[in-house]
């Protein structure tokens, strides 16, 4: 009897633990997609503003919130989620441009691997562009975006749109300083420039003959080197406007016109061996009947007593003659960096605008 009742038990023991197994296996797929639902319903999603971009925008990348944020002349227009470097492939950090479209791109360094419109930050291979995006790294470098999202973006943005990327979550604020550059309205010399290639038959500035001169030279060697180029981007470079970069560990100022360098000449930074920081002013129109220009300011990568925005220009003497021949080339969309940094190694001598790496 108690042999029959043992297997009595162990019958009605394994029944039970079979419809156990059953209903545990049934519940995992309900239970996985519940958690999935509430995933995705909590991943933040492209955000699209109802108006239209005005002026010069600015794109800046948060590492540690996993977000693109676009901005122009009135502030916020939109943001996205992305995915960043992860592992031994981190995202640097730094001030970029946009140096390069296309649109159906195939990578050469991971075996061809589909990266839709891909727009180029760096000569080695990091890009926004479209791929998986999870809100967390997870990309060799590059910054995915939605594929959506990076079809608006690829739209909306052209060669020499400027790209912050930080650790922290940085914002463009409005600045005023008697130092950044102001529009010049040159004095008038008697010099006739029929014979200048390129100028039109007019009085005009000894400055600005100077540096039309300068710049048109330098854009015929560069020429030389790299190639004419298609006339599409060599219309797109020619319609950027000037990028201006002190570097307080050169010494130096640097000034770039439509990825070509133009010049550079000593500048003096105050209390050099204190850190100035890393700040990205940007002229984004024009006030007063063009006699004035608004300029917003970024600042990021701070070390220990490092200026601010307003502070680190304190500091900044140029030349005269050098802060006459950039006025005479402002524009909106012009730009002014100072940084602690020397030029990146990312940079080309022809070819691109300033990086400035400050990771």
């Amino acid at each position: 009897m108690r042999r029959i009742g043992g297997e009595a038990g162990r019958r009605a023991g394994l029944l039970v633990g079979i419809g156990a197994l059953v209903l545990a296996t049934l519940a995992v797929p309900a239970l996985s997609a519940q958690r999935a639902g509430e995933a995705a319903s909590k991943r933040p999603q492209a955000v699209t503003a109802a108006r239209k971009p005005q002026g010069p925008l600015q794109v800046i990348i948060s590492i540690d919130r996993q977000t693109l944020r676009l901005f122009d002349k009135d502030g916020l227009v939109e943001q996205s989620t992305v995915s960043t470097g992860t592992g031994g492939f981190p995202t640097p950090t730094g001030v970029f441009s946009i140096i390069d479209k296309e649109k159906d791109h195939f990578s050469n360094i991971y075996r061809g691997a589909s990266m839709p419109n891909m727009q180029r930050l760096t000569m080695s291979g990091v890009a926004l562009h479209s791929g998986i995006v999870t809100g967390r790294p997870a990309s060799h470098g590059c910054i995915r975006l939605p594929h959506a999202y990076s079809i608006r973006l690829f739209g909306l943005t052209r060669l020499g749109t400027r790209v912050i990327i930080a650790d922290d979550e940085v914002s463009p604020a409005a600045i005023e300083h008697p130092r950044l550059f102001k529009p010049k309205r040159p004095q008038v010399a008697t010099i006739e420039t029929a014979s200048l290639p390129g100028m039109p038959k007019a009085e005009t500035s000894l400055v600005t003959v100077a540096a039309s001169l300068a710049a048109n030279l330098q854009r015929e060697v560069a020429r030389a080197v790299i190639g004419q180029g298609t006339a599409e981007r060599e219309a797109a470079l020619q319609s950027l406007a000037v990028s201006v970069f002190v570097s307080r560990a050169a010494g130096r100022v640097f000034v770039r016109h439509g990825f070509l360098p133009l010049f550079d000449a000593p500048a003096e930074i105050r209390d050099g061996e204190r850190p100035i920081g890393t700040h990205v002013y940007t002229a984004m129109e024009a006030v007063d009947d063009g006699s004035r220009m608004h300029w917003t300011a970024v600042s990021f990568a701070k070390g220990a007593g490092a200026s601010s925005a307003s502070e680190a220009l304190d500091r900044i003497e140029l030349p005269s003659e050098v802060a006459e021949r950039i006025s005479a080339m402002l524009t909106p969309g012009a730009s002014l960096i100072v940084s602690d940094e020397g030029p990146s190694r990312q940079m080309r001598p022809w070819g691109t605008d300033f990086i400035i790496l400050t990771d």
